[in-house]
């Protein structure tokens, strides 16, 4: 027999398992309780259990299609929303309370991402989640590949096309970012010779350090076989942190994000043509956790900022 006045009665020590069965018997899925209301999908689970055993009453039925309400869970249901009509904004405040993120997540990105990009999202992260642990893997574009596909990661930032998943239907691939290639070089170096390099045809007469293969290198080599142009790198290098400190000690010229040769004090070239645009996106499997989709919501407001 479910009576309100019991409700009242117990409601001090068993608040949470009375609110988590709320939300859930008002939606009537875990799954959307939980990404609606910011709670673990098997917090909801296992306290809807709890709240069984200690009441003594069966208050949910598994179907087909999901879960439906039991003769008492709907009697609890309709009690509770009176209840809760008569606390005013409780649930609001205990679901505010308790949505504080606990766990770990791990991102994998490029050196050169992490280096210049990936802080304008984990600085907002980590202030609204400061109990996550966050864990940030580098490595090259065909690893994080690997990482994502076999759950060493939870979450990767890369340029795109993501396109080498063989489950990707099961993937979000989402664009986050789009940024300016440029080529570019030291303040001395430009102030000497800046004047002279207007056309990619320009650059043959110089040194050049390209990044190995990447991404950036590889729309690039489009650039180059549209105008049917060849550029002869006189090295190759791994990252473009190292490649920038060699830049500014030698007269060379490399390739870069816009972005990262400005942060590394060196002087964009502009030239005559319209240089690529890169693309960065978010990978992450669609049945990812909470911690996962709150990470990838708060990119998509600083995307829409």
């Amino acid at each position: 027999m479910i009576d309100i006045n019991e409700i009242i009665t117990n409601f001090r020590n068993y608040s949470n398992l009375y609110c988590d069965f709320y939300i859930v018997a008002k939606e009537l899925n875990f799954t959307r309780a939980s990404e609606k209301y910011g709670r673990y999908q098997s917090n909801l689970s296992k306290n809807v259990k709890s709240l069984e055993e200690i009441l003594g009453l069966n208050l949910i039925k598994s179907t087909n299609k999901g879960i439906n309400l039991t003769s008492d869970g709907e009697k609890l249901y309709k009690n509770l929303e009176i209840l809760f009509m008569t606390f005013g904004n409780f649930l609001d405040s205990y679901l505010k309370k308790s949505f504080e993120l606990n766990g770990e997540l791990t991102i994998g990105t490029t050196r050169n991402i992490a280096d210049t990009i990936l802080i304008k999202y984990l600085d907002p992260f980590y202030k609204k989640y400061p109990k996550v642990k966050i864990n940030i893997k580098t490595d090259n574009a065909s690893n994080l590949n690997e990482y994502i596909k076999n759950h060493k990661i939870d979450i990767l930032i890369d340029y795109l096309p993501q396109i080498n998943f063989l489950d990707k239907d099961n993937m979000e691939i989402i664009a986050i970012n789009e940024i300016n290639t440029t080529f570019a070089c030291s303040k001395k170096f430009y102030k000497e010779n800046g004047n002279k390099i207007n056309t990619l045809e320009d650059l043959m007469y110089y040194n050049l350090i390209l990044q190995g293969p990447s991404r950036r290198k590889q729309i690039l080599d489009e650039l180059l076989q549209s105008v049917n142009m060849e550029l002869h790198p006189i090295m190759e290098m791994p990252d473009s942190k190292l490649m920038a400190d060699f830049i500014k000690k030698n007269d060379c010229i490399g390739y870069f994000i816009e972005e990262e040769a400005l942060s590394y004090d060196l002087v964009p070239i502009k030239l005559n043509i319209e240089m690529p645009k890169n693309n960065i996106g978010m990978v992450y499997s669609k049945n990812s956790n909470i911690i996962v989709k709150e990470f990838a919501k708060l990119i998509l407001e600083q995307k829409n900022k």
